[in-house]
């Protein structure tokens, strides 16, 4: 779930940011045995995570302390052009640049850790130019020398930003994000992917499926720490829905969502989940604001809180969940702003005092 305001963040990585942290509730961590090939991860405190963006150079975290976060989500971004493209690209300039672009990354994740915030390092990759209707979950390269191609170069993205997550010592890392026919269809690879990675990174490995037809059909889960999902799911077709009628929206998917933690017994983590604040948010909870007909779905920070209030109701004690990384905060965000009126943010609206609450 990507929006416009977060967009700005895309280049603005080369500045180091100069993070203000205040200490958040952080004295446990969702934590796993040495062994992440062969254990399952033992659960000490539920990942209590966002997702931080800001279009500015200086990013002030202490804002958001209020939420009790024990956890912070940061998003480096790999590029390419369409969804048939062969080659990923992640960097510009030589390799100078890169190293320093890599050093920054590396004290934004240290100075947040040094603050008591534990770190997933979660690695998006950008559609520059998609064919309409297209998406990330598309893409597959033409032909089989593209697919040699398209394999190198995202293996190269994410090993670069893994070996700078072992660096900074990030506690989670994310090999992928919504590739829903790729994972499906090259399931050799993303086996292959994982091995590459933990021999240059320690910490815990996890992938982030699509809630839509992904998560459930994966076959690589026993290969990672955690089941990631994206967790946008419609929980009711209705418009200004009740709290109530939200909340038995989810009774078919914690269904399913038990039955993959069973099949491989490994926790969930809701590697994003968000709301807009619109009275459509809990039907189609992963439209952007900017493809959404806003004139039918007015702007509603009762169903926003709604839809937070039901996932604490009716979710969060589940004993497979090992937390949620919500999309999203910024720490740009100014009050009385139009722009953040109809988003994601919950900032300045009802559900800031529903996730405080449910985090606490």
């Amino acid at each position: 779930m990507k929006n416009r305001q977060l967009y700005g963040v895309l280049f603005s990585g080369a500045s180091l940011l100069a993070l203000l942290l205040f200490f958040a509730n952080s004295e446990g961590n969702t934590t796993a045995l040495d062994d992440h090939s062969s254990e399952t991860p033992i659960v000490i405190e539920k990942q209590r995570g966002a997702h931080v963006f800001s279009v500015e150079t200086v990013v002030d975290l202490e804002p958001l302390q209020r939420y009790n976060l024990n956890w912070i989500t940061m998003v480096s971004w790999g590029f390419q052009d369409h969804c048939d493209s062969p080659e990923v690209t992640h960097g510009n300039g030589d390799s100078l640049q890169m190293r320093e672009y890599d050093d920054n990354w590396v004290k934004r994740i240290q100075v947040a850790r040094s603050n008591g915030y534990k770190v997933f390092f979660k690695p998006h990759l950008w559609i520059q130019e998609p064919a309409e209707g297209q998406w990330r979950s598309d893409i597959f390269p033409a032909s089989d020398e593209d697919w040699e191609q398209w394999q190198e170069s995202y293996s190269s993205f994410i090993l670069r930003y893994a070996r700078v997550a072992e660096r900074a010592e990030a506690e989670m890392y994310c090999i992928g994000v919504e590739f829903t026919r790729l994972t499906l269809e090259k399931t050799a690879f993303w086996r292959a992917l994982i091995q590459e990675v933990r021999k240059v990174y320690s910490g815990q490995i996890v992938y982030a499926a699509n809630w839509y037809k992904e998560f459930e059909n994966i076959t690589f889960w026993d290969e990672l720490d955690y089941i990631g999902v994206q967790a946008y799911f419609p929980l009711t077709k209705d418009k200004n829905p009740s709290l109530e009628q939200i909340s038995e929206g989810w009774d078919k998917h914690l269904t399913s969502l038990e039955a993959i933690h069973e099949k491989y017994d490994r926790p969930i983590v809701f590697t994003e989940m968000g709301y807009r604040s619109t009275a459509n948010s809990a039907a189609r909870p992963w439209e952007w604001v900017e493809y959404s007909d806003n004139q039918d779905n007015p702007y509603s920070p009762k169903t926003q809180a709604n839809c937070y209030q039901a996932f604490f109701d009716t979710v969060w004690n589940q004993d497979w969940l090992a937390g949620v990384h919500l999309w999203q905060l910024r720490s740009d965000f100014s009050e009385g702003d139009p722009d953040y009126d109809l988003d994601f943010t919950p900032q300045g609206k009802l559900a800031e005092v529903i996730i405080a609450s449910g985090f606490e």
